[in-house]
């Protein structure tokens, strides 16, 4: 019976052996990673953003009127050409304007020749006058002459006098007349010369024409409007809360996205009173005239001040920071590539950065790219800068 019992142990032992040789050993199963991108937290200095929206205006702006009705012989330019000062934009018949202004001149100088020749006549006429009345007052002293004659002398002489001032006074209105037509003429040539070219007074853009060749202009219509490009500003209207901490001559960034430019501008002024009905303060924002080239009147702008400025300051990305029950909160890698879940309190925010003002001191390592993925505890796998390709 002994022996029966330890052949089947034997057996059994064996069987158990083969089983065993069978099977695959059991490796245990690793956690994954999570990607993340990282960068180290630093201080620096972090300015609060206000971006707030308005328009362009020109600050100096030329209607170019010729108040001549006159045939247009050549157009130079088209709407929205940019013009130096003193370029020609078109040039204009100018025979008859230039017939009529000699015709006008021959006349005046015609009244004047005509005065001068009156003048020294009449002026004749009453020094005689004049000397009739003493030869008859000495006359009249000696007995020789009546009292009648004396008055008839002295009426003569008032009567002379008084035709020598209705006749210059006749010549002086023509005169006045013909120099108030050549006046007209020459202030219709402010804005072209007598060989008809039209000029630009100013550099900038061509906003406005009206003009075609072998069209006519007239005053009722401006040859054309030109903007300055080196005067051009920004208005727009902020809170009060605001406008009490910008001060003229400060910096902003201003995007006008119609013209492409983006550049950094200057506070020109600030309204003292804010709108009646808006309850808002304009601000005027200085264009530099090396960005003024292709911006009209008219289009939007986006306007970003800064205000605020902190130093030595906890700055990190503002894509770190996630909100959650408990507040805000980031992700940092500890040396072994574990993730801890940081509560922080926040306050600048800046373009695309954060001012963390608890939570974090600098130095630790902040996951920027990732971090929704993580949680307390989590493996991370750093790529990029600093981690894997």
């Amino acid at each position: 019976m002994k022996k029966r019992t330890l052949i089947l142990t034997a057996l059994l032992s064996l069987s158990l052996l083969l089983s065993s040789c069978g099977e695959e050993p059991v490796e245990e199963e690793e956690t994954p990673s999570i990607a993340v991108e990282i960068q180290k937290v630093e201080k620096g200095s972090i300015s609060a953003q206000n971006s707030v929206s308005g328009q362009v205006a020109a600050g100096d702006q030329s209607t170019i009127i010729v108040p001549l009705s006159v045939r247009c012989t050549k157009v130079y330019v088209e709407e929205g050409d940019a013009v130096a000062a003193g370029q020609t934009i078109c040039t204009l018949d100018m025979t008859s304007t230039r017939a009529n202004y000699d015709t006008v001149s021959m006349s005046l100088a015609s009244a004047q020749q005509s005065y001068a020749d009156q003048s020294a006549l009449l002026e004749q006429q009453v020094a005689q006058a004049e000397k009739n009345v003493a030869d008859t007052q000495a006359l009249f002293e000696i007995g020789a002459a009546s009292q009648m004659e004396v008055d008839n002398a002295q009426l003569q002489l008032d009567n002379a006098k008084a035709s020598m001032r209705s006749a210059l006074s006749q010549l002086e209105v023509s005169m006045k007349n013909y120099q108030s037509s050549l006046l007209q003429i020459q202030d219709s040539l402010s804005n072209v010369d007598w060989s008809g070219r039209v000029k630009s007074p100013i550099s900038g853009t061509i906003i406005s024409l009206s003009v075609v060749d072998n069209g006519f202009v007239s005053a009722a219509s401006p040859v054309a409007v030109v903007q300055s490009a080196s005067n051009m500003e920004v208005n727009v209207a902020v809170s009060e809360s605001l406008v009490s901490k910008l001060s003229v001559g400060g910096k902003v960034d201003v995007s006008i996205n119609a013209a492409g430019k983006h550049f950094q501008g200057t506070v020109k002024s600030i309204d003292r009173a804010a709108n009646m009905q808006t309850r808002l303060y304009g601000v005027t924002i200085q264009i530099p005239a090396a960005y003024g080239t292709g911006v009209l009147a008219g289009m939007f702008a986006d306007v970003v001040f800064y205000t605020d400025t902190q130093n030595d300051a906890v700055v990190i990305p503002t894509e770190a920071i996630q909100t959650g029950m408990d507040g805000q909160y980031v992700y940092t890698l500890d040396s072994e590539n574990l993730a801890h879940r940081v509560l922080v309190e926040t306050g600048l925010v800046g373009d695309g950065v954060t001012e963390v003002t608890s939570g974090l001191y600098g130095g630790e390592t902040l996951v920027t790219v990732g971090q929704f993925y993580l949680s307390e505890g989590a493996t991370a796998r750093v790529v990029g800068p600093g981690g894997e390709s």
